[in-house]
């Protein structure tokens, strides 16, 4: 039988005519290994670190981690049901004023209806050095803010006093009611790390599928067979008497096998990410668990999500997803309209896609269901990504399309998991549409998506397709890419300075970044005083757009413009880049051995035109030379030609990237190209007075 992941809450214990109360008494206990980092008493601060200025191995660290260690295990409550109990002891060192940020600490608990986590044990202070003495300042409690949602309670709070050289430290417990939602543990931070470790105990009862993420070898990996006694003490309903009277006060003790896992690291580096990376959680040290099957005693087995097939029903099933899908008679009329003498199954879908995107604001919450139902959100206008793509999904249905919800994880959740049947690791909602043979992934929480083109974000290896069959597959992938285009007509005066027009093309994924970044700006003149806050040297005296709304055509801009700042006058020399604003000036690739891959999440086109207007009494001494870069590969490639005649300088700059994913093994290749193109870049125009 197979049981709701999201409604999972409560798991029994539940031995026959009993009125039982509860106490455990853990008998396995943690025996430290051979020269594994003990664990300092909460407040007990060594000098040495208090006096600590740097850490030598990492001198540019604004932090350390001095030590992360957790624990969990599993507990009886007074209810006959099993919870487990999670306890942290964090110590940080800060040398660095940038890194006062890690100060500022967030807790997040879980709800469900009874069912909940409850913080206990909170312990946090702040160390100072003053006057050649630690000074302690605890947190206050009063300090502790909470936001509250639907379905969890984020604690927030700040620790005291904090400044460079201190210590914070904290240690708190919580206990959980979910035990499908084992807690994970990572060891890898932004800051490097002394000590990081995670101890657990599974009782036999419960079977997790663990998996690992990272590159880091741990330097404690071990597992043990143990058991766990669970002491219970019940009023046994035996020897009554004629005054009715019933002997109590028994003990039952349940003996459970365990496993016994230890996990550590030592001297961890600290996690520095470089552009182009899809999610850090990917590749960040870390270990996660997911329910697979949970069995007692005498009982039968429990499976959860045993399979893709289990995935596909049990989502079909839900209240809160596939059974929404069944009742549309609150907008039949509005399809009715939308659909009102359009004989193409493809026009049909677009009116109904770009009507959902009109119609309903994202409220930025990517989630897997629609808790308000369907009609709520749509009487309100705003939901989150599940309310909006099942809407949509439902409206494609009524009119007699073929639409089906697919199940994803967006770029920033992470990788979706496909190896083994899973409903945790996915978190958004999106639509499959399928029109004579043709198919259509379409996501209307971006309102700057044309149909059939995916926001950037869902772009990320494969979801799962929920149908009335056994679900299926479809790979997140896009066919759009990146296409900007710049001309630039620029006439160089004697003093350095640059007057003329730049006329601008954005298609693709250029096209809805473009519209994304004016759609936050109150005016297109704060777009402008914004662009030429962070342009050096760029003053626009008009600027036009067109087609800002049009999502189905690209989008062009032009702007009349002065530029200053951007080139030296050396005696009789004027001397400028040629690319000037659409220059790379250093490498951004920096790291010497990247561990993990490239992703430019989308094939990208930029081709820049630019002619210059020599002043009159000049000449050109030199100008680079043409030149063309690329991977071995040809996946990216870079073409710079220029030219002159007459008094004109003409310059086409192309850059191509046809691959979106490059592996490890790909990266020196890639790191050495951008420091050609760099260097490239960096070359001059020098044109001499001659008059």
């Amino acid at each position: 039988m197979i049981f709701s992941i999201k409604n999972l809450t409560k798991i029994n214990l539940k031995p026959n005519t009993m009125k039982i109360q509860f106490s455990i008494i853990l008998l396995s206990l943690f025996t430290l290994l051979q020269g594994q980092y003990k664990e300092p008493k909460f407040g007990k601060i060594e000098m040495s670190d208090m006096t600590m200025t740097r850490y030598e191995k990492d001198t540019a660290a604004g932090a350390l981690i001095l030590f992360d260690n957790g624990e969990s295990k599993f507990v009886l409550n007074n209810e006959r049901r099993f919870k487990f109990e999670y306890e942290r002891h964090l110590r940080i060192k800060i040398f660095k004023k940038s890194a006062f940020d890690i100060a500022d600490f967030k807790l997040k608990l879980y709800k469900n209806g009874s069912s909940k986590e409850d913080l206990n044990d909170l312990k946090a202070a702040t160390f100072n050095l003053v006057e050649g003495k630690i000074v302690k300042a605890k947190l206050d409690k009063s300090k502790i803010y909470d936001e509250e949602t639907k379905y969890y309670i984020v604690k927030k709070f700040a620790f005291p006093e904090v400044k460079e050289g201190s210590i914070i430290e904290i240690n708190y417990s919580i206990t959980s009611d979910f035990v499908y939602n084992f807690r994970g543990w990572t060891f890898q931070y932004h800051y490097p790390a002394l000590w990081s470790q995670y101890y657990f105990i599974l009782p036999e009862y419960f079977n997790y599928r663990k998996s690992t993420k990272g590159y880091l070898p741990f330097d404690i990996n071990k597992e043990e067979p143990g058991y766990t006694t669970f002491t219970i003490h019940y009023d046994a309903e035996i020897g009554a008497g004629r005054n009715g009277d019933r002997t109590s006060a028994q003990n039952y003790d349940i003996k459970a096998a365990t496993t016994e896992c230890t996990l550590a690291t030592k001297d961890v580096p600290a996690f520095i990410s470089e552009p182009n990376i899809d999610c850090e959680d990917n590749y960040i040290q870390s270990i996660e668990f997911e329910l697979a099957s949970i069995q007692y005693p005498n009982e039968i087995r429990k499976d959860y999500t045993q399979s893709w097939e289990s995935v596909n029903k049990e989502m079909n099933d839900d209240e809160d997803f596939g059974q929404l899908l069944n009742s549309k008679g609150f907008i039949s009329d509005t399809v009715q309209y939308l659909c009102k003498d359009i004989t193409s199954d493809k026009e049909k879908a677009i009116a109904i896609y770009d009507y959902v995107q009109k119609r309903m604001k994202w409220n930025e919450d990517y989630n897997l269901w629609a808790p308000r139902g369907l009609k709520k959100p749509f009487m309100e206008r705003k939901g989150n990504s599940a309310e909006i793509n099942l809407l949509l999904t439902l409206m494609l249905k009524t009119a007699g399309l073929h639409a089906k919800p697919v199940i994803f994880s967006t770029r920033d959740n992470g990788i979706g998991i496909t190896f083994f049947p899973t409903i945790t690791k996915f978190n958004s909602v999106l639509t499959k549409l399928e029109i004579a043979g043709e198919i259509y992934l379409l996501d209307a929480t971006d309102e700057y998506c044309p149909m059939g083109v995916l926001p950037a974000n869902d772009i990320n290896g494969d979801g799962r397709v929920v149908d009335d069959l056994k679900g299926d597959w479809v790979k997140l992938e896009t066919k759009e890419k990146y296409k900007e285009a710049k001309s630039y007509f620029l006439t160089i005066n004697q003093d350095g300075k640059f007057n003329g027009i730049i006329l601008g093309s954005y298609d693709g994924y250029a096209g809805n970044i473009y519209r994304t970044t004016l759609s936050h700006e109150k005016s297109n003149d704060d777009y402008v005083r914004k662009l030429q806050e962070n342009t050096k040297g760029l003053t626009i005296n008009n600027y036009s757009i067109t087609n800002r709304f049009n999502k189905y055509k690209p989008l062009h801009d032009s702007l009349n413009v002065e530029i200053s700042d951007n080139a030296d006058i050396i005696g009789d020399k004027i001397l400028f880049k040629p690319l000037l604003f659409e220059s790379i000036e250093k490498n951004k690739y920096t790291l010497e051995d990247r561990k993990y891959p490239v992703d430019f999440n989308f094939p990208i086109v930029e081709n820049y035109y630019f002619e210059y207007t020599i002043p009159q009494g000049y000449q050109i001494e030199s100008l680079p030379k043409t030149n063309i870069i690329k991977m071995p590969d040809n996946s990216i490639s870079i073409i710079y030609s220029i030219t002159s005649e007459n008094n004109k300088i003409k310059i086409v700059y192309r850059r191509t990237v046809n691959k979106i994913l490059f592996l490890q093994t790909e990266y020196k290749n890639l790191k050495e190209m951008y420091d050609q193109i760099v260097k490239k870049h960096a070359e001059q125009i020098i044109l001499k007075k001659v008059i």
